[in-house]
């Protein structure tokens, strides 16, 4: 007996068979590369987080992409990224239209392009604190925060690194499911957040100013 064609199971099972894909590729290495260099380049999370914690101050070029499972295309920004430890992080994308967002400590202000602007509380968003403090604790090179909040999974070394971020926390309204960083030596070069529905953003690292 035939089986009935189900589209919306087709569909589905199209859509994990894509992120599957795009998983493998996100934490793909050069193998041989990475065999080669390791003796030379070793470098184990510990010996990363001391190295991302010398540098108090990034400023670079970074392009986005957003993936929507409801549209073809992904929405595209760029602009520059700013940080200065211990927490203050800024956004400032300038296409396609300007829009600054800024993070002091759990504070959060988006200024639009007539730089009027509106802030809020990182507690009152927790899936966007989860985020931001993956990024922050990362370039901050706090460990133990990072240990507290998420599980760690840690590959490569100082030519080619993969950190991967699963909150241990799963509250009710859960919508981010991991964070992805990627980068060589103390530069992060690839930073992508995957949420529970499927949809992800990918944030490339251009080149850094400072």
């Amino acid at each position: 007996m035939m089986r009935k064609f189900n589209p919306v199971l087709c569909t589905l099972n199209n859509v994990l068979f894509i992120i599957f894909i795009f998983v493998q590729s996100v934490e793909a290495f050069d193998h041989k590369h990475l065999e080669a260099s390791d003796k030379e380049c070793s470098i184990g999370l510990p010996g990363l987080m001391i190295a991302l914690a010398d540098k108090k101050e990034k400023l670079a070029r970074f392009k986005e992409e957003k993936f929507l499972d409801i549209l073809d295309e992904p929405l595209k920004s760029e602009g520059t990224l700013h940080y200065l430890a211990p927490d203050y992080m800024e956004k400032i994308t300038t296409k396609p239209e300007m829009e600054r967002l800024v993070v002091k400590k759990e504070v959060v202000s988006i200024f639009d392009k007539h730089d009027e602007s509106q802030t809020f509380s990182l507690d009152d968003y927790p899936a966007l604190k989860e985020l931001i403090n993956g990024i922050r604790f990362t370039l901050l090179g706090n460990l133990t925060a990072l240990k507290k909040y998420y599980e760690l999974n840690f590959k490569g070394n100082c030519n080619q690194w993969n950190l991967k971020l699963t909150p241990l926390k799963v509250s009710v309204f859960g919508v981010l499911d991991r964070i992805i960083i990627l980068g060589k030596n103390d530069n992060v070069e690839k930073i992508t957040w995957i949420e529970v529905s499927g949809d992800y953003t990918v944030m490339t690292i251009e080149k850094e100013l400072l």
